[in-house]
């Protein structure tokens, strides 16, 4: 009885082994396990008739009613829920295997019967491998075949002529037919004529008898409620009942008519779209283009590519690096080193090229990455347009908005020169009118003292005028040395008169380093005589004067005083031209009000700030900041 339950355990961990793997993926994940069972099955009924008797009589092989039932079972679970193509290609893969088995042992076989082969074992050949017996050989795989066929043309058939039998009975009556075919068959063919036909017969029969009742359970569960959940499930209706034999030719058929079709019409919207790609690529004024990344090679380009480049396509497929050679010598370097940027998306570029008549265009190039189903860019994307139309335009309105500023500019200068000039102007006019019409020599020297300090301050603001206009129509500075430790005590010595003249102490923090700058002597040299001049002029008697050279990340000069400082009001105005602080009217109204205006101009122009701290009634700081041009 305990092999008996044995048995019937081997039976269901098989059975659920299979099921589970149909179940995990329902057309071939548990084929590699079925066909390496019926291999199991082919090998040990040729080869080992290990049996058990539950009752005196009856015996119960374990290829047979233990692994054939399983494999028959997969059969119908498999057509019934896959269809008939994927179960001949199950049976078929199965009795594939077993021919495979039967031809390896007979090759053994005759290796061992010649007179170099041997074996490490004490039994014999004879008891190893025994003699081939062609009736059992050819019934165990003719009946496998048949069983496998059985079950599923006895489902069908119950399914189309009697529908009113419930599904249950159904899958048991199939896996019946099935095993009883199987005894009937193999006796038929390996023991008609001999006393095992008659001896072997009942117990075979009884035997598949209990093998399909012990599997009813599992297979019926499975396929009326696991099986109809399965993705692409088919089931038995409106099925031939020769499905199995002859309906896979149909599907077959069937699929490769739909395939056809589905190809025909691929192919036709292939084509559709490739003209309508043509007719759109050869329309647009921009030019298309497809390269690999990190090549240069395109594998396409459109013909506005010709138009743009003034090249042939050809002639471009053939030298990739022409592409390169077009690029305007001064923007080449710059495009090559931002080519990788092309796969990253970013790639947005303007740039000049030099068509071969000699004609310079500007070109925008937009390049973006083209990913495959696994996220991995193989493809790059390019749109090039023509911008020169648009870049003239840029200049034209550049040039025009410059233009308006310096007439605008010029505009105010003449304004507020004609202002501050013609006040100096009525005061001459005037004293002349007076000095005409004195006689007394005092009054004269008095008068005509006056007369030359009015007309130095013209003089003064004259120069000042021209300067703030050279300097606006200044060209571009061009890079040289200079000694601005030297430059700040040349203007030092030109100014030590009135520092002696009013008793300010002056102190210099300079350094001994001079880093290459980028100015005009003349300009800078003026801008620092202004600051420093300022601080000596608006300087009380006894007070300090500090010029401080320091050398950082960039230049910076310092001019400190402990002068009459700068209200918070007047800050924000005081480097405009003809701006004077009003404390600095009070002490000194001969001023022009552009020396500071001159100082901010010469700062930028060397591409520097002038940055201001100031107290009033305590004293100011200007800081000029320059860039050095060592690039340190």
């Amino acid at each position: 009885m305990s092999n008996f339950l044995l048995l019937i355990a081997d039976i269901w961990v098989l059975t659920l082994i299979l099921l589970f793997l149909h179940y995990r993926h329902p057309r071939y994940s548990f084929a590699p396990f079925l066909m390496f069972v019926g291999a199991l099955t082919v090998f040990i009924q040729s080869q080992l008739g290990v049996y058990i008797e539950p009752l005196p009589g009856i015996l119960l092989f374990l290829s047979s009613n233990g692994l054939v039932p399983v494999v028959i079972a997969s059969v119908l679970i498999l057509y019934v829920t896959n269809g008939a193509v994927q179960a001949r290609l199950l049976i078929g893969g199965i009795l594939g295997i077993g021919l495979l088995v039967l031809f390896i042992q007979f090759t053994y076989r005759q290796h061992l019967l010649l007179p170099t082969g041997g074996q490490f074992a004490q039994p014999t050949i004879n008891d190893l491998i025994s003699p081939t017996n062609l009736r059992v050989l050819a019934g165990s795989l003719i009946t496998f075949a048949a069983d496998m066929f059985v079950i599923a043309v006895f489902y069908q058939g119950i399914k189309n002529h009697f529908p009113n039998i419930p599904e249950v009975f159904t899958i048991g009556l199939a896996l019946l037919a099935s095993m009883w075919t199987d005894a009937l068959l193999f006796r038929l063919i390996a023991d008609l004529g001999t006393g095992d036909f008659i001896a072997l017969m009942p117990g075979d029969v009884l035997g598949k008898t209990i093998s399909a009742l012990i599997l009813w359970p599992l297979v019926a569960v499975y396929l009326l409620y696991f099986a109809p959940r399965l993705p692409d499930y088919m089931g038995g209706r409106n099925r031939p009942t020769l499905d199995l034999v002859t309906g896979s030719l149909g599907e077959i058929k069937q699929a490769l008519s739909q395939t056809k079709a589905a190809l025909q019409e691929s192919e036709q919207k292939r084509r559709q779209e490739a003209t309508y790609f043509d007719q759109i690529a050869n329309h647009i004024t921009e030019a298309l283009w497809l390269t690999e990344p990190e090549q240069i090679h395109a594998y396409y380009v459109n013909p506005a590519y010709e138009k743009i480049w003034g090249r042939t396509a050809a002639s471009l497929y053939a030298d990739p690096l022409s592409f390169i050679e077009a690029i305007h010598p001064e923007d080449k370097d710059r495009i090559i080193a931002l080519l990788p940027t092309q796969s990253q998306g970013n790639y947005d570029v303007e740039y000049r090229i030099v068509r071969p008549d000699g004609a310079v265009r500007w070109v925008r190039d937009r390049a973006f990455p083209i990913q495959n189903e696994g996220g991995t860019v193989y493809r790059i994307a390019g749109i090039s347009e023509d911008i020169t139309e648009r870049k003239q335009l840029e200049k034209r309105q550049l040039d025009l908005a410059v233009e308006r500023e310096r007439v605008r500019l010029l505009r105010d200068f003449i304004n507020e020169a004609s202002h501050d000039l013609k006040s100096p102007l009525t005061a001459i006019n005037l004293k002349i009118h007076r000095l005409m019409r004195t006689d007394d020599p005092e009054k004269r020297q008095t008068l005509s003292q006056e007369l030359l300090q009015l007309s130095e301050r013209i003089g003064k603001m004259v120069e000042d005028l021209l300067t703030l206009a050279r300097l606006e129509n200044k060209p571009d500075l061009t890079l040289m040395p200079l000694n601005l430790q030297q430059m700040i005590l040349t203007v030092w010595e030109d100014l030590r008169s009135i520092a002696e003249e009013k008793d300010i102490q002056v102190v210099f923090d300079l350094v001994e380093e001079q880093p290459l700058l980028e100015v005009d002597p003349d300009d800078l040299e003026r801008a620092l005589a202004n600051l420093i001049d300022n601080g000596l002029h608006y300087t009380p008697p006894g007070g300090t004067l500090k010029v401080v050279y320091q050398i950082e990340n960039e230049v910076i000069i310092k001019v400190s005083d402990t002068g009459i400082g700068i209200s918070k009001e007047d800050i924000p105005h005081i480097f405009n031209r003809f701006y004077r602080a009003t404390n600095a009217q009070r002490l000194d109204p001969g001023g022009t009000g552009l020396g500071l205006s001159i100082v901010r101009k010469v700062v930028e122009q060397h591409r520097g700030r002038i940055e201001l701290v100031s107290t009033l009634g305590i004293g100011t700081t200007f800081t000029i900041r320059l860039p050095r041009a060592d690039g340190v």
